[in-house]
């Protein structure tokens, strides 16, 4: 594409990634990760999650570029980052696209990008994860010009593949033998190949170097980087941990993802199928597609994925594939004259905007799949040869709207949820399946985004209002709660946050204790019942999940008084202690909280040391 083509589908993008996002956009930080960004904007440190490992750093470096923009606050400055990371990832598909399989591929794939549920959804919720999109479609562009034997290109394809890791390192090795492939393929000798990975190293080291530096040295870097790995997989990955039905529930939501879109496409498949050509796509563009898919397919299924935008380096793939069908699809309309196309170009828009409305959620994805199938076999029926009679775009925007209509539907529903009656056997085995499918495309939902939104401005506001009537007196406690600690500390920065959790999440269950005020957070860890010290008199605010067996204990042990969805009670000015869990809540005369709880915690305690990863 020429410079102009860019710039104007930039324009274009730009004002509809605007305009989609924009009204629905946050006024807080949406997960602990932002947090952790937010801090880091500051001071980065990956040891105490300023951000988490692996460090992010060319990511802060753009969260730093803005706040000497003068986007001083992180919501603003995430929400710019979030926006323009969006707008480049569909053009940057868009260039990719048309460069690797041809024809308006690109266009048309960039068009099933925008409105992506996952890609919309990382796109109100995370801007380090759209770039995901960005660094995959750039990246593989690069290497695209390399694999077909544009040797220049390989050293290009290098310098696109290191920054792309400083943006997110696991993309960096995903990525890696897509790069290598087309380097092997781009030039015939080693000392080519070899000068090629020299200039990857360097541009990879420009960003690494002071990020190990900066956390510690190689030593702890690599084992804060396996260590937080290892948590975050322990609910994801047969590997870690996690047991056989979380894992099977990871697979799901891995092609829901993924290939949620898919299911408008069978009109475009069967109008882009000919005899003797198929899909028209070569074994080299296959071979590519594959190498570019599959690595990080098989991350997600066998080490992490736990949200929807960390699926956007594999969603560029799925879309071109469905770009180069509706592209190639297209060119059949203005060859073909089909048999009834009045109708159908009236009947499948209507029919699909009106199960939209009328339609129970769950047979949408059965009815919308079964038309566009319909329609494609009509529209190839006794087909006749003509000059043209039907402008290209039109054709494109025809096969477009049932992706677009289906997009719309899977993240403006109020909720997919499905939970089928008692079974055994293979119904059973069908049901579970049935409903995480529905849990996965809940949680590429506006729905989700808002519940989320919601039930934290409530639980913050009711922690305000508790504080405020206990000033210098109050305690927050957390343990599993429905809003991040890490949250927590950041919008009540004067008040500590006490945060009981195990060592790690599966494994070692050794009690542990997270001190956490503001940036700043302290580690204490012990043998069973480890001691937190509480203010003698003060008021002690409870950021737990109900129904779990430590609220039920709490509730044995303190009366509970509750506001919404926060509990809270008040700590006699007599010194006590209860038992709970692994821990020993401890107040009065010999509690260092007792004489100034704002002031922390016990001189009496273990050293502080760095904590590895982020607060769950």
């Amino acid at each position: 594409m020429a410079p102009k083509q860019l710039a104007a589908l930039a324009l274009v993008f730009g004002t509809l990634i605007l305009a989609s996002r924009l009204p629905l956009a946050l006024g807080q930080l949406f997960s602990y990760d932002d947090v952790n960004f937010a801090y880091a904007i500051g001071d980065f440190d990956p040891r105490v999650s300023r951000p988490q490992p692996p460090g992010y750093p060319l990511f802060v470096l753009q969260t730093k570029v803005l706040h000497w923009l003068r986007f001083k606050r992180a919501e603003s400055n995430l929400l710019a980052l979030a926006l323009l990371g969006s707008t480049a990832a569909v053009v940057a598909l868009a260039w990719a696209g048309n460069r690797i399989l041809g024809g308006d591929a690109g266009l048309c794939a960039a068009w099933l990008l925008l409105l992506h549920p996952s890609f919309w959804y990382a796109g109100l919720t995370s801007a380090v994860r759209v770039q995901l999109a960005l660094v995959s479609s750039v990246v593989a562009a690069a290497c695209w010009r390399a694999w077909s034997g544009e040797r220049r290109w390989m050293y290009w394809s290098a310098v696109a593949l290191g920054i792309g890791a400083g943006i997110r390192p696991a993309v960096g090795v995903l990525l890696f033998p897509l790069w290598a492939a087309s380097a092997w393929r781009a030039a015939p000798r080693w000392r080519e190949r070899l000068r090629a990975l020299a200039l990857l190293a360097a541009v990879t080291l420009i960003w690494l170097v002071p990020t190990v530096a900066q956390s510690g040295g190689p030593a702890t870097y690599a084992r804060i980087c396996w260590e937080y790995l290892a948590d975050q997989s322990a609910l994801t990955s047969g590997f870690f941990g996690a047991d056989e039905s979380r894992w099977q529930a990871t697979v799901w939501w891995l092609l829901v993802w993924t290939l949620c879109g898919t299911l408008a496409w069978p009109a475009a498949a069967i109008l882009a199928w000919r005899r003797g050509e198929g899909f028209g796509l070569t074994r080299t563009q296959l071979g590519f597609l594959a190498l570019w898919l599959a690595p990080p397919a098989a991350f997600a299924v066998l080490v992490h994925i736990a949200d929807a935008g960390q699926s956007l380096a594999m969603v560029p793939v799925v879309c071109l594939a469905g770009g180069h069908l509706i592209s190639r699809a297209a060119g059949e309309l203005e060859t073909r004259l089909p048999r009834g196309h009045a109708f159908v170009f009236l009947a499948l828009p209507a029919a699909l905007v009106l199960i939209g409305y009328e339609v129970h959620s769950s047979w949408v994805l059965l009815w919308i799949p079964l038309l566009c199938l319909a329609a494609g076999w009509l529209l190839r029926l006794r087909a006749a040869p003509v000059q043209s009679w039907i402008e290209r775009r039109q054709a494109l925007l025809f096969l477009l709207i049932p992706t677009f209509i289906l997009h719309w539907l899977i993240f403006f529903a109020p909720g997919w949820y499905h939970k089928g009656p008692p079974a055994k056997g293979l119904r059973a085995d069908i049901q579970q399946a049935w409903a995480d499918i529905h849990s996965g495309l809940s949680f590429c939902s506006l729905a989700q985004i808002r519940s989320i939104a919601w039930t934290d401005d409530h639980v913050l506001g009711d922690v305000r209002r508790l504080a405020a009537g206990r000033p210098g007196r109050t305690v927050i406690v957390w343990e599993r709660g429905i809003t991040a600690a890490r949250k927590a500390a950041y919008y009540f920065p004067h008040l500590p946050v006490i945060v009981l959790t195990p060592k790690s999440i599966a494994g070692d269950q050794t009690p542990v204790v997270r001190i956490v005020r503001g940036p700043e957070t302290r580690l204490l860890e012990g043998p069973a019942p480890l001691r937190v010290d509480l203010p003698a008199g003060g008021r002690v605010v409870w950021l737990v999940l109900p129904g779990t067996d430590f609220f039920r204990a709490l509730q044995k042990i303190f009366p509970l008084q509750t506001t919404g969805q926060v509990w809270y009670h008040e700590l006699a000015a007599e010194g006590g202690e209860r038992l709970l869990g692994g821990y020993r809540l401890a107040w009065g005369a010999d509690s260092s909280a007792a004489g100034d709880p704002s002031s922390g915690f016990s001189t009496a305690h273990p050293a502080a040391v760095p904590i590895p990863g982020a607060e769950r």
